[in-house]
């Protein structure tokens, strides 16, 4: 178990444009900065670790086999955040709350890892962005998944499900490791912003219109690769990523960039050893 608080104290920069900085409320500025509250998180975490080599009948100390389930939940108040007009501003919190589960037996020879994220919570709350959001209409709510349109939270969204598959095995005395990855991210999940898309134009938050959240389909891709350790010194990789060759960006980055399609690398790796009876010469 594990609990920890943090404190982020606004820049110089993320002060200035908090307060609307003009040389003419000088006095007002020093005054509101005196008041300013810093980013204030809470985080705990608890987890449980199992060792379950005995159920599989593993002894050797080479041999593995344990479980992981950890939960976690992030608060952070007075969170500080950026409008698609480039002005800081700041909402009441940000609560990020989750489950990550993660096995594997390792056998020596024969290999097996499985991973799982699922996130519970990614809201935002907050009355006066709420209102400010849409002051005509008053539709949107108190509290929005990952954040109000009106801010640059929604893009930091990350996927709500994600899971990876490791399986290999080690031939030739451990000398050969061969083996595969399957990766899967879930799909983007915000029902706010869906129903907004799916609205006339004319109805539509124009907040959105500069600041339009990074969003992805389900997301499988299948990695593969075999390690070589051809003497102590030297050892070759082959490993294949994307293999399926799907055509996405990223979920868990900030850019729009499509990563790489079906890559192949090959890889070498030597150790060198300086001579007992080589010494550098002084000057």
């Amino acid at each position: 178990m594990r609990v920890d608080r943090f404190c982020h104290t606004p820049c110089r920069q993320e002060r200035l444009w908090l307060a609307g900085f003009r040389a003419d409320q000088a006095r007002r500025l020093c005054r509101w900065l005196r008041e300013l509250k810093p980013e204030h998180a809470r985080l705990s975490e608890v987890g449980l670790v199992r060792d379950v080599r005995g159920p599989f009948g593993l002894r050797r100390e080479n041999q593995r086999a344990d479980v992981k389930l950890t939960f976690y939940r992030s608060r952070i108040t007075d969170v500080i955040r950026r409008s698609n007009d480039l002005r800081f501003s700041k909402v009441a919190e940000q609560t990020i709350a989750g489950i990550e589960a993660e096995a594997r037996v390792d056998t020596g020879g024969f290999y097996i890892q499985v991973g799982a994220t699922f996130m519970t919570t990614n809201k935002v709350c907050d009355e006066s962005a709420a209102v400010m959001a849409d002051s005509q209409e008053g539709c949107v709510p108190n509290c929005v998944k990952y954040g109000f349109p009106s801010g640059y939270l929604p893009t930091q969204a990350t996927p709500k499900t994600s899971a990876n598959w490791t399986v290999g095995g080690r031939f030739l005395d451990r000398r050969l490791d061969v083996g595969g990855r399957l990766i899967y991210h879930g799909a983007y999940d915000n029902p706010f912003f869906e129903h907004q898309v799916d609205l006339p134009w004319q109805q539509q938050i124009q907040s959105y219109a500069f600041n339009v959240p990074y969003t992805w389909a389900t997301i499988v891709t299948a990695d593969a690769y075999a390690r070589f350790r051809v003497g102590d010194r030297l050892s070759a990789e082959l490993v294949g990523t994307n293999l399926n060759n799907r055509y996405f960006a990223d979920p868990l980055t900030r850019s729009l960039m499509p990563v790489p399609g079906r890559t192949v690398r090959v890889i070498l790796t030597g150790r060198f050893r300086r001579s007992p009876e080589f010494r550098p010469r002084r000057r």
